[in-house]
């Protein structure tokens, strides 16, 4: 074991000269039983540096099999090394305990170059403010550290060092510049190799492991994929070394596994370092190697998530990844070793299967549960989730699509159940008729849908459990499930429902039946299931549960029902056992290794599993009655209608049509333009064709009844592509190309579009027939955008509108439509990555199980998805037609099943029923508000500012306009508090590009909204020459235009453009239509690699908005500076603020300093400042509040000075300002006490008011004093 400590560790690190003096001795070696750890007690004269103890650790992991982890104690004596050497080697081992407590230690202290003065040691550190926390909190407990540890004594002192970031620079740049020459030499290598004749030469050894191998001569990573062999020349047969077996001791390796991730950083000149992350199912490992782009593109395409591989390579300890990883010369795809059902007959069928849609509990995937029961030829499989039928649509899709399937169509039909909780509610009836249902516990039980009626049955069952009685679970009364049985089929469940409890509490056999008579089958699983009762002491053995179940047979055999086995299936294979302990554990259950078995199985393992009742019962509870029960179902149950139901409202067809045809001669003259008649019809045409005339007239009442009431109403998607949304006044984006319009005799002249995309860039011209200045207008958008060429796609139109309007706008969605008919769109909130990623890390401490980064990787991602809630789309509202019940479609709950709620949601998520009924997006957006805000506060029509306005444009480039009045000003962007434009990340995009046009800022919006369209993509393009501005990809209607103009067929052109915008991979067809059409590489380049994208109508429709925000910013400042100030009251520091600009500043440069360690919080202040020092510095001041001036919640203007209400103060929330400033409106307060006793404000918030000096001038009270 000693040796591991001389060969394992870098001796250049510590210091080649004392090698030859190094003792290091074992002096013990002790398991903890307890928690299956080793521990090492090594005495030593040497200090052991960090990286090399975590290899060592590694290593015997690796070779001691079943070890959690590895403890080292270290004991040092008459330590060779110089002070200097080892403080340098300790410091890392004390500062990383350091940095568990306390996170401004990381990444901020240099350790390469300690200095010595008078008994003290001075580190130099990163940042003003670290250094400060250090010297204050950390410089003794290093000290004391070091001092026990290795006896040395001395001072620790930091000091800040400027030239450290420096250093980090070179560092990084060095280092790139080692990997590219390493590239370089590959290349090389690989060019050769392809110029020369392929040889068989291959030198044979041995590795350590004992395997053999081989190293070629040549580089073949870089040869073209051929067949199965993905990287390399020759197939792999070499045997394969288990993940957990490999060391870095071995000098190759043949490794097999699933990739579940993939990365490739890209260096320099188009190199990558490629990185696929594979599994067993047992332990992880990583590979990887660097190879040039082309081939990374070509094993990017070849090789997807899910896809088994074998590979050969060397292991060795990868430093940066703090794990073994594998330098990878050979991959080979394979087909993977699956779980088959080879039962020759006919198969079983599943009828208690969960899917992620069970709450916390359930690991299936839908989709891979249908296609595993497809595979294995079962006829049929049963969708039972606790409480909830979520899963229904998808399981629904995954058949239709093994249907479809043009190679291999397979039929299965989908059982669609629920396992519910049931109480027997004959004695919880109240005086009034309702119904105690807390007052019992629940039992399980299975619902089947037989019908498309028993399915109506059941989504009325799970709303009434819902909406009527849920207590901590959706609880179903046994007199309900009575009401609705019509249609439904019912099992008695696992051993939580009532049937098997009362066997397990040894029941009668009249009791017995008495209970099972309420159901029309039984249910009776695998041995391990029930495990549990052994563990519990429930019972003493196995062959006491073997028992219970033969009594289930017996009674079903009295009672003349059915008895079919199950299992349960909480998870696909028994490997993933793993996925639902983490989660368990992640929700606190102690005891969350304990269920193991849940997995779906084959016919021949559950024959296998019952033979202890004998052949004929088995295959009569495994596979015969399990198909009766699935041929009593019908197989056209839907568990959402096909087709579309709108609502109706009556004449809205005329409606469109009529305010259209108003509105565009109004704008354009009694005779229409060709160009816009033809589209506007063509529109209408399409619209009305296609059943979405009610959309366009429910959002046109809609966005009038807001006008009417004073506020604007923004648009949002893609909805400004339609020239019919326009002349309705959904929407003031005009989708047109550029043109100028008289506002007096109509004259229209359409615009050059190879000089503008934007009608408002194009320079002032007056009317050649009346000299009247015409309007410039259009913005490029066509209306395929929204609904296609052939104007079918489905529309989706969004809306915004104030915050404070947003539900008196959704009130109104109920009388338009009766508010019977109105619901709530709902969402499922599932287990998201870093959430996953947290339970893993919490697992593996509490288990003590030692995983590297890429394992826990795996894990994580095998618990995403899960559901963790319900909730409600923050503006959708979904609509059922007059005459149609929403149990046609899917069930309803509160949202979070928050009892306390009087919000109704669907019950699916709206995704799975929006091409099925209308959903309005009826949003609430703070920049309405403000809009309304300012021209209550300076009277200007929004409507009427002038979107040319050059000097407003200036700001987006500049800080000109603003007029600074400090001389000292360090800022550069006139765009702070504007929307969409204030934020570091696109001012950083204003500095690349510099925009002078209303286009640019257009493309601007694009840009910034979208996913890979800025970063690592256009601003690349833009940077290094290879297109302009105007040519990369901002918006989703960029890729149809240019690729129209380019010669490709309309649709085709539309479907590219729908591929990328949704992230789908284009098919080489469609990437060879674009190459045929001369699109050049880097075009096609840049459409794979986005990820997300912006409607162009969206991006116009916020620049509108934030160019009409800006313009108030030049031209009303001080109630610009109140209007923003108030949408951001809960993040403005008063008492910081109220210190002046400079306090601003420093309180910046201290939230920056702290890096990631800076709370949001924080971050968000960061914003507010960097605004209240732009306004200080144009020469604009704060006003203290003031009763009878102040308003409670909005800042305002007074004397020209910004003045604060009172919810900024401390201890003052919105009700206690609210109350305060309604209590003063009432009547002026007399005295203080007046004022507490009728505003109610607590005396924490009446101490706050009074350091702000609101009371100053008041009597306390109202009583006299005599003297």
């Amino acid at each position: 074991m000693k040796e591991l400590f001389y060969n394992y560790i870098d001796w250049d690190n510590i210091g080649e000269k004392y090698r030859d003096r190094a003792v290091a001795q074992v002096d013990d070696a002790v398991i903890l039983s307890e928690k299956n750890v080793l521990r090492l007690s090594i005495r030593l004269n040497y200090i052991v540096p960090s990286k090399d103890e975590d290899k060592i650790k590694s290593i015997i992991l690796n070779s001691v099999g079943n070890l959690k982890d590895v403890e080292f104690e270290y004991a040092y004596k008459e330590l060779i090394l110089s002070d200097c050497d080892a403080l340098r080697l300790i410091l890392p081992r004390i500062l990383r305990r350091l940095n568990e407590k306390n996170h401004y230690v990381a990444g901020s202290i240099d350790i390469s170059s300690l200095k010595f003065e008078d008994g003290r040691v001075i580190i130099s550190t990163v940042g003003e403010l670290a250094c400060k926390k250090l010297n204050e909190n950390a410089s003794r407990q290093i000290s004391a550290m070091i001092n026990e540890e290795i006896g040395l004594n001395y001072e620790f002192t930091f000091e800040k060092d400027d030239k450290l970031y420096a250093k980090a620079h070179e560092s990084l740049l060095k280092r790139n510049d080692e990997e590219l020459k390493e590239l370089t030499e590959q290349a090389k290598e690989a060019a050769k190799a392809a110029a020369a004749k392929p040889r068989a030469e291959e030198q044979k050894f041995h590795g350590a492991g004992g395997s053999g191998g081989y190293r070629r001569k040549k580089n073949t990573k870089e040869l073209p994929a051929k067949g199965n062999i993905i990287m390399g020349e020759n197939p792999i047969t070499l045997e394969i070394t288990p993940i957990s077996k490999i060391s870095p001791e071995q000098k190759q390796v043949v490794v097999a596994g699933i990739i579940f991730n993939k990365e490739a950083r890209t260096v320099r000149h188009e190199n990558v370092l490629m990185s696929l992350s594979i599994t067993d199912r047992k332990t992880s490992t990583c590979l990887k190697t660097f190879v040039s782009k082309q081939k990374w593109d070509e094993v990017n395409s070849l090789l997807k998530e899910g896809a088994y591989i074998k590979a050969i390579g060397a292991p060795e300890w990868d430093t940066y990844e703090n794990a073994i990883t594998v330098r990878v010369d050979g991959i080979e795809k394979c087909k993977m070793e699956l779980r088959e059902d080879n039962y020759d007959g006919t198969k079983r069928v599943e009828l208690h299967c969960h899917t992620k849609m069970s709450a916390m509990d359930g690991l299936n995937d839908v989709e891979t549960i249908v296609k595993t029961a497809a595979r294995w030829g079962h006829p049929a499989v049963a969708i039972t989730d606790h409480g909830v039928v979520q899963s229904f649509p998808d399981a629904a899709s995954a058949a239709a699509k093994l249907a479809k399937d043009d190679k291999n169509p397979v039929n299965i039909k989908i059982i669609y159940g629920m396992e519910g909780y049931v109480f027997d509610d004959s004695d919880c009836i109240n005086e009034d008729g309702s119904i105690d249902y807390k007052k019992k516990g629940t039992n399980h039980i299975i619902l089947l849908a037989a019908t498309q009626e028993g399915l109506k049955n059941i989504y009325k069952m799970v709303s009434i459990s819902h909406i009527e009685y849920f207590y901590r679970k959706p609880r179903l009364p046994k007199s309900v499930i009575s009401k609705y049985r019509e249609g439904v089929i019912i099992g008695s469940a696992c051993e939580a429902g009532e049937v098997y409890r009362a066997v397990s509490n040894r029941a009668s056999d009249a009791e017995l039946d008495e209970i099972a008579s309420f159901y029309d089958y039984l249910e009776i699983q695998p041995l391990i299931n029930n495990q549990f009762m052994i563990e519990k002491r429930i019972v003493e053995s196995r062959e006491d549960i073997r028992n219970f179940n033969r009594r289930v047979l017996e009674c079903g055999n009295r009672l003349g029902k059915m008895v079919v086995a199950t299992t349960d299936a909480h998870y696909d294979e028994p490997e993933s056992a793993i996925f639902r302990n983490i989660i368990m554990a992640g929700m606190g259950y102690k005891d969350a290794e304990n269920g193991q078995g849940l997995y779906m199985r084959t016919t021949e393992e559950m024959l296998e599993e019952f033979s202890y009742l004998g052949e004929d019962t088995a295959y009569e509870i495994v596979v015969k009655n399990p198909n009766k029960i699935a041929d009593m179902i019908a197989d056209d149950i839907l568990p959402v209608p096909k087709g579309k139901y709108p609502p109706k409202i009556e004449g809205a067809e005329e409606t469109l049509r009529k305010t259209c045809m108003e509105k565009v001669h109004e704008m354009y003259g009694e005779k229409l333009p060709v160009e816009i008649e033809e589209r506007l019809n063509k529109e209408l045409d399409s619209i009305i064709g296609n059943g979405y005339a009610v959309m366009y007239v429910s959002a046109q009442m809609l966005v009038n009844k807001s006008l009417e009431d004073g506020y604007l109403v923004g648009s949002r998607g893609s909805v400004g592509s339609s020239l019919a949304a326009t002349m309705a006044g959904i929407t003031e984006v005009n989708p047109l190309e550029p043109h100028y319009i008289c506002p007096n005799c109509k004259h229209i002249e359409w615009g050059d579009m190879n000089l503008y995309d934007c009608g408002i860039d194009m320079p002032v011209k007056d009317c050649p027939e009346c000299g009247t200045e015409m309007k410039r207008d259009g913005f490029t958008i066509p209306f395929a955008t929204f609904l296609g060429f052939n104007g079918d796609k489905e529309p989706d139109i969004d809306l915004n509108f104030a915050g404070e309007y947003q539900s008196r706008a959704h009130s109104y969605v109920g009388e338009i439509f009766g508010e019977k008919n109105v619901y709530k769109a709902g969402t499922v909130s599932t287990v998201a990555d870093k959430t996953a990623y947290g339970y893993v890390l919490k697992f593996a401490e509490e288990k003590n199980i030692p995983i590297n980064k890429f394992d826990t990787l795996r894990l994580a991602k095998g618990c995403t998805g899960v559901k963790k809630t319900t909730g409600q789309h923050p503006g959708g509202i979904v609509i059922v037609p007059e005459d149609h019940e929403i149990y046609e479609f899917c069930p309803v709950q509160r949202p979070a099943n928050d009892t306390k709620s009087d919000v109704v949601t669907t019950h699916f998520d709206y995704h799975k029923i929006d091409q099925n009924l209308l959903k309005l997006d009826i949003l609430g957006h703070n920049v309405p508000s403000m809009i309304r805000q300012l021209q209550d506060m300076t009277g200007v029509d929004p409507l009427k500012i002038d979107l040319t306005d050059r000097k407003v444009l200036s700001i987006f480039n500049g800080i000109k306009a603003l007029d600074i009045k400090d001389e000292n000003y360090r800022f550069t962007h006139g765009t702070y508090a504007i929307p969409e434009f204030g934020t570091a990340f696109v001012r950083q995009m204003l500095d690349d590009t510099k925009p002078d046009k209303f286009a640019d800022l257009v493309r601007i919006s694009g840009f910034s909204h979208g996913t890979d369209v800025w970063l690592n993509n256009a601003q690349d393009y833009i940077k290094n020459g290879t297109a302009t501005m105007r040519e990369v990809i901002s918006t989703r209607d960029d890729i149809m235009n240019y690729l129209i103009l380019k010669g490709i067929e309309n649709k085709t052109s539309f479907e590219i453009m729908e591929k990328v915008r949704k992230n789908k991979p284009l098919s080489d067809e469609l990437l060879a239509i674009m190459k045929e059409h001369g699109v050049p590489d880097w075009y096609i380049d840049s459409c794979i690699k986005i990820q997300y994208m912006f409607p162009r109508a969206h991006a116009v429709a916020y620049v509108m908005m934030s160019f009409r925000m800006a313009w108030y910013k030049v031209y009303y400042p001080q109630e610009f500076y109140a209007t923003h100030f108030t949408s951001v009251a809960g993040d403005f520091n008063a008492y910081v603020i109220l210190q002046g600009p400079s306090a601003c500043l420093s309180k910046i440069e201290e939230t920056v300093a702290k890096g990631k360690n800076a709370t949001a919080k924080e971050m968000a202040e960061i914003l507010v400042y960097e605004v209240a020092y732009e306004m200080y510095a144009r020469g604009f001041k704060f006003r203290l509040p003031k009763l009878g001036h102040s308003k409670a919640l909005k800042f305002w203007v007074e004397d020209g000075e910004v003045l604060l209400p009172f919810v900024v103060i401390d201890g003052m929330g919105e009700s206690a300002a609210k109350s305060l400033v309604e209590a003063y409106d009432e009547k002026a307060f007399d005295t203080v006490e007046d004022a507490i006793i009728r505003s109610k404000v607590n005396s924490t918030a009446i101490e706050a008011l009074r350091e702000y000096g609101i009371f100053d001038g008041l009597p306390e009270t109202d009583q006299l004093s005599f003297f």
